[in-house]
Formats: C-alpha cells, sequence, structure tokens
C-alpha cells in the first residue's frame, strides 16, 4: 500500500487527478493565464485551490493500471481546455470588437503585443482588453472562475469525462454569441464611421477634384475616437451582463462533459 504523507493510493490518485485539472483550467482561464501572473504564483494558487477542495471532493476509484491513470489525467486536461477556451471566448469577443473598430479608422496598420496572449492586436483591441479586464476585476466577476473549478468536481465527478456530442455544438454557440456580443460593443463607433464613409462618398461623388483619402483619414480618426469616448461609459453597464454568461456557459459545456 502506497503511503505518502499519511495518504494511501487513493487520496494522492484523487489530489493528482485535481490539481492537473486545477493546473490546467488556471493555465487557460482569463485573467489567470495572463503572462503578468509569475509562474509560481499560479502553481501555488492551484496547489492551496487543490488542498482546500481535497477534503470535499469524494475520493476516486483506485485505478487498476498506470494506463488508467494516463487516461484519467488527459481526461481532466481536455476538461481544463474545453472549460477554458469557453471561459475565454468573452475577452476574445472584446478584442475582436476594437479590431474592428481599429479597421475602420485606419489603426489595423498600427499593431502591438497583446502580454496576455503574446500576439500581435490592435490599438483600439488592446485598449477594449484592458478596459474588459479592470471591469471584470471591479465587478469580481473572478469568482464565477473560482466557483467553476470547484463546481467542476461535482459536475463531472473524477476520474473520467464523458464527450457528449452536444459539446461541440454548444461551444460553436458561445462563440456565436460572443461575436454577437463583439458587434453590440463595437456598434456605435463602427456605425458613426459607416456613416461617415457614406459622407465621404457623397464628397468624393460632388466634388471629385478634392482629395477625399488626405482628409477623410483625420476625419474618421476624430469621429471614431470620438464615439469611442462617449460610448466608454456604456462598457460599465453592458460588459457586467457579458461577463455573467461566463458562469452560465461553463455550466453547460461541464454537464456535457459529465461521465456516464
Amino acid at each position: 500500500m502506497i503511503d505518502v504523507f499519511g495518504l494511501n493510493a487513493v487520496q494522492v490518485e484523487t489530489f493528482l487527478l485535481m490539481a492537473v485539472r486545477i493546473f490546467v483550467l488556471l493555465a487557460v482561464f482569463p485573467i489567470f493565464s495572463a503572462a503578468q501572473i509569475p509562474q509560481h504564483v499560479r502553481l501555488g494558487l492551484g496547489f492551496l485551490l487543490a488542498v482546500i477542495l481535497y477534503r470535499i471532493v469524494p475520493p476516486t476509484p483506485l485505478l487498476d493500471s498506470y494506463g488508467a491513470l494516463i487516461a484519467a489525467t488527459a481526461a481532466q486536461v481536455v476538461l481544463g481546455l474545453i472549460v477554458g477556451y469557453v471561459a475565454s471566448l468573452i475577452f476574445v469577443g472584446v478584442q475582436f470588437a476594437g479590431e474592428l473598430v481599429d479597421l475602420q479608422i485606419g489603426f489595423a496598420v498600427a499593431n502591438v503585443v497583446n502580454p496576455e496572449t503574446q500576439q500581435n492586436i490592435t490599438i483600439i483591441g488592446e485598449l477594449q482588453l484592458a478596459l474588459a479586464t479592470l471591469i471584470f476585476l471591479a465587478t469580481d466577476s473572478q469568482r464565477f472562475l473560482i466557483e467553476g473549478i470547484a463546481g467542476s468536481f461535482t459536475l463531472v465527478p473524477l476520474p473520467y469525462i464523458h464527450l457528449d456530442p452536444s459539446v461541440m455544438s454548444h461551444a460553436v454557440t458561445f462563440l456565436s454569441l460572443a461575436l454577437i456580443d463583439a458587434f453590440k460593443i463595437a456598434a456605435p463607433a463602427a456605425g458613426a464611421l459607416f456613416l461617415t464613409n457614406i459622407a465621404l462618398a457623397f464628397m468624393a461623388r460632388v466634388a471629385p477634384q478634392m482629395n477625399v483619402f488626405v482628409i477623410g483619414f483625420p476625419i474618421q480618426i476624430g469621429v471614431g475616437l470620438t464615439v469611442l469616448g462617449i460610448s466608454m461609459s456604456l462598457l460599465g453597464v453592458v460588459e457586467p451582463d457579458i461577463f455573467h454568461q461566463v458562469a452560465r456557459q461553463m455550466d453547460t459545456i461541464m454537464r456535457g462533459l459529465r461521465g456516464g
């Protein structure tokens, strides 16, 4: 009988599978996966959550082989990746909303590096992402992620998962909802810029000798930034409602991953 720090084989396996699931979720979840958070802090938080939740998670049946243990570990990784992907869709939509505005203003040619994903994104996209992160933290929405980690052991008991076909359809649905939210956030500035482009097109038609490209670029920047600044106050009203979708979406996905 294996005895590690007073724990038997069943207890060790349970804690190991819990830790793997928690570590993968923290590595994929928005905010917690940010590059600004040191790796040892993320690992320490994951270990602390595993210790706290260990007392309330029922022990797993003793796995009879190393192959079964590897399969159970892989199941926790798959669950973490799928649930983390769904949770991050909200921020993907917010970033895409900023990129839509950037594209119409003309800022799409200037890219900056997103410190969270280490990818090049546009200026307004990075601004929208930073504001969404601040609103997410200010509204205490990160607790939905922690509650999702704790609730996952009830909704999807250890050690295995069941990949129901509905999981993929739900993931696609949530992606489409994230795109709809992106268009909602970008709608004020994008609509104003669309009308500005129509007005510039009429000007080019009425006065062909006018260089619309030269005068149109600063007009688009002015209109876009003005409407964007005016609509910024609406983010504090719209985005908290969007963030509340994260808990419901994670719950739906985890119910689809519940073992048979």
